[in-house]
């Protein structure tokens, strides 16, 4: 299991996200940045991507 916080991408949020794999951590991410702060995939920023990679720890 893999995880990480919405905050260590840069947003005011505490939401715990978490997958199986990288992949689905980041589907979770991407998933979550859209419904709650209006961010849509296409608008994440390389900048952030690159938060969400170095940011996931195992479990």
């Amino acid at each position: 299991m893999k995880r990480m916080t919405c905050r260590s991408i840069g947003l005011d949020c505490d939401y715990i996200i978490e997958g199986e794999t990288e992949e689905e951590l980041t589907k979770n991410a991407l998933k979550h940045a859209w419904e709650n702060h209006a961010i849509k995939p296409n608008e994440m920023t390389s900048e952030m991507k690159a938060k969400i990679r170095d940011n996931i720890y195992a479990i």
